[in-house]
């Protein structure tokens, strides 16, 4: 079950490499060194999609940090809500789509509402999802969005932000959203924070 997730998550060829403002999605091969190919292929696959951003720390390099990618070390950390979730779902962050196919994948989920504040990634990433009755995506700031009369029955946060506040974040969304959501759940939160939080019904 858990690689029917993972090989659902990954990224489609549709997913072109592309510059976008201060984005970038980039396609990444084997590489020539035959030792170094085989750790590639087994940690990727056949390939790598990655989606970098222009930082402070990185804008002197011409170049992006990486903010995720499909390989299995990245992916494997969305597992908790991949194999918890059923009903309906909240997700906090839309990055390369990886969460939500992989929530595709799973029968027991009836729908999934992301809420993302780039529009950027909505119209290059989000496109994939149009027309699927089963995703429902939401421009806006998960922070302040508003969206009256909805409860879900999971929630996923995946939030993405310069510097290092991201736990900080997390914890700021699942206290906003622990009333309208049965259990949640955040990317890479610490067993100390998940262990202290037990009573908010916190996944993984």
């Amino acid at each position: 079950m858990k690689n029917l997730y993972l090989q659902a998550a990954r990224c489609p060829a549709s997913l072109e490499p592309q510059s976008f403002g201060l984005w970038t999605i980039e396609r990444r091969m084997p590489p020539e060194n035959e030792y170094a190919a085989g750790m590639f292929r087994m940690l990727c696959g056949d390939r790598q999609t990655a989606l970098c951003r222009v930082t402070e720390a990185t804008m002197h390099l011409g170049a992006g940090e990486v903010v995720m990618d499909d390989s299995v070390v990245e992916l494997r950390r969305h597992l908790p809500i991949w194999l918890a979730a059923a009903g309906r779902v909240l997700i906090t962050g839309l990055g390369l789509g990886c969460v939500v196919r992989g929530l595709l994948a799973s029968p027991n989920v009836e729908h999934i509402d992301v809420i993302e504040i780039d529009r950027d990634i909505l119209d290059r990433v989000g496109r994939e999802f149009l027309g699927n009755d089963r995703v429902t995506l939401c421009h806006g700031n998960a922070l302040t969005c508003k969206m009256p009369g909805k409860s879900w029955d999971f929630a996923w946060h995946d939030i993405w932000c310069e510097g290092s506040d991201l736990q900080l974040l997390h914890l700021k969304l699942i206290a906003r959203y622990r009333r309208r959501c049965e259990r949640q759940g955040a990317w890479m939160l610490p067993r100390f924070i998940k262990r202290r939080l037990a009573h908010w019904e916190l996944i993984g």
